[in-house]
Formats: C-alpha cells, sequence, structure tokens
C-alpha cells in the first residue's frame, strides 16, 4: 500500500512534466516534447497502481485527459514537420568565358579616294 504522499508526489511529477511538454510545444521542439510525453505517460501508468480513494480517481482522469491534449498537439507538429531536408536546386554554372587578347596596337584605317 502506498501512502498519500508518494501519490502527491507522483501527480507533482507528472504536472511539473506536463508544464515542460507545454513549453516544448511552444518552442516546436517535437522530439523534446515527444520524450518528456512518453515520460509522463509511463510516470502516469505506476501512479494508476496508487490509486486509493475517488480523489484519487478524479486526479488519474485529470492528468490523463491532460496528457492526451498534449498527445494531440504533438501529433500535429510531427504531421506539420517536413519530410526532410530539401537543398535547393543548383544553378548550372555557365562556363568561363575565354580571355580575349588585350589589342596592344592601333588598326590602322585606309581611307581610299574615288
Amino acid at each position: 500500500m502506498t501512502t498519500i504522499e508518494e501519490f502527491i508526489r507522483s501527480r507533482e511529477t507528472i504536472e511539473k512534466l506536463a508544464v515542460r511538454i507545454t513549453e516544448c510545444v511552444e518552442r516546436k521542439s517535437v522530439r523534446e516534447s515527444r520524450k518528456l510525453l512518453d515520460e509522463a505517460n509511463a510516470d502516469l501508468e505506476v501512479l494508476k497502481t496508487m490509486v486509493a480513494n475517488d480523489i484519487q480517481v478524479n486526479v488519474i482522469g485529470r492528468l490523463t485527459a491532460q496528457l492526451e491534449g498534449l498527445s494531440v498537439k504533438i501529433v500535429r507538429m510531427e504531421s506539420k514537420m517536413p519530410a526532410g531536408k530539401r537543398t535547393a536546386k543548383k544553378k548550372p554554372v555557365k562556363p568561363a568565358e575565354p580571355v580575349k587578347p588585350a589589342i596592344t596596337e592601333a588598326p590602322e584605317i585606309e581611307v581610299f579616294g574615288h
């Protein structure tokens, strides 16, 4: 049999994780929020085994609903994530123009008369 203090500590841990998950969702940090959500769900499963009265059942229901809501947000973020980083199309490289020799002599102009 677990004590009420243990139940309260576990509940507070899950609530703190929920706050951190919310912050991660706001920062759009999908990986971290998913990791924290998995941790919170695991802690919630442990907390469910500690239920001893009706008030604790209500707490479990509230925490479950809160984590499910956060899970929906994370799934939406994951679906909006790009499939992979796309590289920009490379422009074809123009071949270098041949260097024209510099004219060192002025051309001679011949004028023909009539």
